[in-house]
């Protein structure tokens, strides 16, 4: 809107203000007779203007100031055009009470993108609103999940006016969409218990939402549910985020809510609940399903409406849709018969197919009493995959005549059959009835003995675990947990039959034990032999449930996923073979599941694990190639899911993918470019890491970024930004290890930060303090190692270790401890490559150990004893190379023994008197050995490589060209 055209419509909206209702419209008429669209603008901020007066509800008139004339009109005006921060705003999207919501674009010229900013609304700066918005903006910043819209950023305006940056969802609401679509129950349903996902990710954070109603859930162009406006969302444990809201108690005084929506205790001002969300959605679900509301009543007054959510019985959904009658003229419509205004394109026939169980789902979810409803939204929602697969529901009484109806919905061949048989038996049941009734009293009492053993399992699988998880020092408590929750659920397994819903249950809850014991990228256990089986228990139920159900797209990406935290296990196991045939395992179902379904969310992000996977696996068995191509693929997949949300978890799964692609880049030698992808994974991870300061996962990530890119840096001799990045490495892994000394994960980081600062200070000259950190490193490898025996990956750690030692101690001459260090060095790598004979790498790090063996050996002119130990060194390291030529690591390693096999012939050669020392054998080996160790340096040097370092001696090609120069010339002139 021009100036000129907002002034005239301040004019005609502030005069307007001074006439009657009765008399307003015919004064519109004549001040806008010219112009029609300033008539509409003006009657849009009539009805926003008194709207904006009242807020959401009555209660809370007396709580918050009325906008006058001038805010509110300063609060309309078009913000089209206005900075916030880097967003540039486009137009209004929506207003309320306490804020105006508008379009914006990216404003900076860092990237495009379209968001949605909400403001609070001039006037409405009394404390409890400010609390209401902050609250809200601290809620969003604690969600990350696919159906809940993000929150990008927030500030203050320079009215000093707070605001925030969401996820601008494009969409209709899910009741429109429903009708729009004419989809079916069944598609209904499936689409209500995404919602459900949502939610239940929601509480599972603390966070009940209050205000779960169509207009909140947008439905995208791809089907996609998003939940909306945590607005009035209530945080269950506010002392959990790091900014506390102003009060610490609920303001029941303001009730703000939807009526229609509202559970009862919201409605008489009691305590809020996860069970007031389910609530919710079962008035949305009967909404959904029947086009109207549950109650009754004659007029739209919230004091009718709090009356008939406290008192009234809801309807059944099957008969609700029964009364609703066709809409004059208008096919395909209906008209609700207790509210002529509401119209909807329900198919009336549809009541037959709520009959029975929908009616008892919707109906339990909308008890009155709490604890009366579903214990949790993920009951309400597996309640509803139950009656898709035909299965019994809790919301229905388990009597007999129920499930064996239920039975033959599912069998009908099998019970046609066996009702012939029936037949023939029919005097015998009469004689065995009073035997069949104790033993249904029987049967009944130990059904009720497996449900109490079921919800208890699940209790502590989610409920306890869920709540000790985030607690720092609480891994005593969670290994306590697992061990009581296994109990329970192998007595479960025992007795589950054939009953695939609970199969389902105990292959996710198997799955989530092994996840706790021993998963190798998250914190846990470190139980690595424990997690392997609980996660080999989980694939066999699924790949049973896939037997039977061959169809069933749950169960395989089950079975996908199970394959994948096998590998992961089998991974840092050192079984790199069997990890490589599971991770392919994993890989064919989820390119099966994708080729079904292409636009699948979770499908495509699973498979970018999937080809992360599969590179790392290819890099331990010296497949570069390969390595660098799943690698690649990976990457490709989360760029495309971030350009279509972008969440923190797209981009974090972005910045893992740039940085494991730089891994390979490093160990194939492009170390420039390698510099450039660690740099992108560093720029994401520390923007998620200062939005969440909280969140441990991206601390961790952002760390272990830091530490490649340290170790990137020495190879390019940049000492000073080496050191740099391994003190915020440093620093970061030791808060993360004193927050829960126990975690596995988080001391192996450490020992891993400890072990890079070594290698740089020993880069720097500063020898002393290196040894300090790298017998640091060292005391916690050896303590990880003694907990998880079986851990080749934490084996080899503390090989690494001696050898950084060993390193330091051979630079400051002493000999005899430096020794020490490297023959542990080879009794641990010996035993490593004799049981994996295949590695590469394994008998890389052998060789090493026998090379810097055998230095020491050169320092004490034991020359026989070094050659030999060279001589061992080179059958490995020349196998590995041919296997594996492109790897640089392997072939400057091989460069550097040639060198040294050169150095102890030209010892030999020494020993000849001068007149035949030209002509001796050893004067020719060692012109011959300096000779290969030249044409790899030039090899590597026309490559564009830097030569590989082994763990603290990084040399650049040209330092190791004129080692050899000089030792040629030197043996040519003896």
């Amino acid at each position: 809107m021009n100036p000129d055209c907002w002034h005239q419509v301040k004019q005609v909206f502030q005069a307007a203000l001074e006439y009657e209702p009765s008399e307003r419209e015919a004064y519109l008429e004549k001040a806008c007779a010219s112009d029609p669209r300033i008539r509409s603008e003006v009657k849009d901020l009539l009805r926003a203007y008194y709207q904006a007066s009242s807020f959401i509800e009555d209660p809370a008139i007396h709580a918050t100031p009325s906008l006058n004339q001038a805010e509110f009109l300063e609060s309309r005006f078009s913000k089209d055009g206005q900075r916030l921060g880097a967003y540039q705003i486009a137009q209004e999207l929506g207003h309320g009470g306490m804020g105006t919501v508008y379009v914006a674009i990216r404003a900076d010229d860092q990237y495009q993108k379209q968001v949605a900013i909400k403001i609070v609304s001039p006037g409405m700066n009394a404390a409890h609103i400010l609390e209401r918005f902050r609250n809200e903006r601290q809620v969003l910043a604690s969600l990350d999940h696919p159906n809940i819209a993000r929150l990008y950023d927030g500030g203050t305006t320079e009215t000093s006016l707070p605001y925030f940056v969401m996820e601008y969802i494009e969409g209709r609401s899910i009741d429109v969409y429903c009708e729009e679509n004419h989809l079916s129950i069944e598609q209904v349903l499936r689409l209500f218990r995404l919602v459900c996902d949502a939610v239940h990710y929601a509480h599972q954070n603390l966070v009940v939402h209050r205000d779960i109603k169509p207009g909140n859930i947008l439905i995208t162009a791809a089907g996609v549910p998003k939940l909306l406006d945590f607005g009035i969302a209530k945080i269950l444990r506010p002392e959990l985020f790091e900014e506390p809201p102003v009060t610490t108690i609920t303001r029941t005084g303001l009730r703000a809510m939807t009526p229609e929506y509202a559970s009862p205790e919201q409605v008489r001002g009691e305590r809020v609940t996860t069970a007031t969300d389910i609530y919710s959605l079962g008035v949305l679900l009967y909404r959904l399903l029947t086009g109207c509301f549950p109650y009754r009543v004659k007029t739209r007054q919230p004091e009718e409406w709090y009356r008939a959510i406290c008192e009234q019985v809801p309807e059944k959904p099957s008969t609700a849709l029964e009364h609703a009658v066709p809409a004059t003229g208008a096919a395909g419509l209906l008209v609700d018969a207790d509210d002529p205004q509401r119209v909807s394109r329900i198919d009336p026939s549809r009541s037959r197919e709520l009959r029975g169980d929908l009616d008892n789902i919707v109906l339990m979810a909308l008890r009155k009493e709490p604890q009366q409803r579903y214990a949790s939204v993920q009951q309400f929602s597996e309640d509803i995959h139950r009656h898709l697969g035909e299965l019994p529901v809790i919301a229905r009484k388990p009597i007999w005549t129920y499930r064996t109806g239920k039975f033959v919905q599912r069998h009908k061949v099998g019970v046609a059959a066996a009702a012939l048989v029936a037949v023939s038996l029919i005097g015998g049941i009469t004689v065995a009835s009073w035997e069949a009734r104790v033993a249904r009293q029987e049967r009944a009492r130990a059904e009720k003995r497996f449900n109490d053993v079921r919800r208890l399992a699940n209790s502590f699988r989610f409920e306890l675990h869920d709540a000790l998880e985030t607690l720092p020092g609480s891994t005593k408590a969670r290994e306590l947990l697992v061990k009581r929750a296994l109990e329970y659920l192998d007595s479960l397994a025992q007795e589950a039959g054939s009953d695939p819903s609970l199969q389902q249950e105990l292959a996710v809850s198997y799955e989530r034990v092994g996840d706790i014991q021993g998963d190798p990228y998250a914190s846990s256990l470190g139980d690595t032999t424990s997690a392997l089986a609980s996660h080999r228990k989980s694939l066999a139920i699924r790949e049973r449930l896939i037997a039977a159900h061959p169809t069933d797209r749950g169960a395989r990406r089950g079975v996908a996923a199970s394959h994948l935290k096998i590998g992961d296990i089998l991974w840092v196991t050192g079984n790199w073979k069997n990890a490589l045939e599971a991770y392919q395992k994993a890989r064919l179902a989820n390119e099966a599941l994708l080729a079904a379904d292409p636009l699948n969310w979770e499908i495509r992000d699973n498979l970018a694990i999937n080809y992360l996977a599969l590179g790392d696996t290819h890099a331990e068995m010296s497949d570069l190639q390969g390595a660098l191509e799943n690698q690649r693929k990976s990457l490709d997949l989360r760029q495309q899911l971030a350009r279509e949300s972008t969440g923190a978890r797209q981009r974090r799964g972005v910045a893992v993918s740039y940085v494991k692609v730089a891994d390979m880049l490093v160990r194939a030698g492009e170390v420039t470019e390698a510099l450039d992808n660690y740099q992108k994974g560093i720029r994401i991870f520390e923007e998620l890491a200062t939005v969440d300061p909280t969140n441990g996962r991206f601390r961790q990530q952002l760390a272990n970024v830091y530490q490649r890119m340290g170790e990137a840096l020495l190879r390019t001799n940049n000492v000073v930004s080496a050191l740099g990045y391994m003190k915020k490495l440093v620093k970061i892994d030791e808060d993360l290890a004193a927050a829960d000394p126990q975690d596995a994960v988080a001391r192996r980081d450490l020992a891993g930060s400890y072990s890079s600062m070594g290698n740089a200070l020993t880069k720097s000259g500063a020898d002393a303090e290196s040894l300090k950190y790298d017998r640091k490193a060292l005391e916690l490898a050896l303590a990880l190692s003694a907990q998880d025996p079986q851990n080749v990956q934490a084996r080899r750690d503390v090989m690494v270790q001696y050898n950084s030692i060993g390193n330091v101690l051979v630079k400051n001459q002493t000999l005899a401890e430096a020794g020490t260090n490297y023959l542990k060095v080879i009794g641990i790598a010996e035993a490593l490559a004799a049981a994996d004979p295949g590695n590469g790498q394994t008998r890389s790090d052998l060789a090493e150990g026998y090379i810097e063996m055998a230095r020491i050996k050169m320092h004490l002119a034991l020359d026989d004893e070094a050659l030999e130990l060279q001589l061992k060194a080179q059958k490995l390291l020349e196998s590995v190379t041919a296997e594996t030529p492109t790897n640089v690591d392997f072939g400057s390693a091989l460069a550097s023994l040639y060198a040294d096999l050169g150095e102890v012939h030209a010892h030999r050669a020494a020993t000849v008197p001068p007149p035949a020392r030209q002509a001796s054998e050893q004067w020719r080996q060692a012109r011959t050995w300096y000779q290969k160790s030249l044409e790899i340096w030039l090899d590597l040097q026309r490559r564009g490589a830097l030569p590989g370092t082994n763990a603290s001696k990084p040399v650049t090609i040209t330092r190791q060209l004129e080692k050899c120069d000089i030792a040629l010339s030197r043996v040519s002139s003896q």
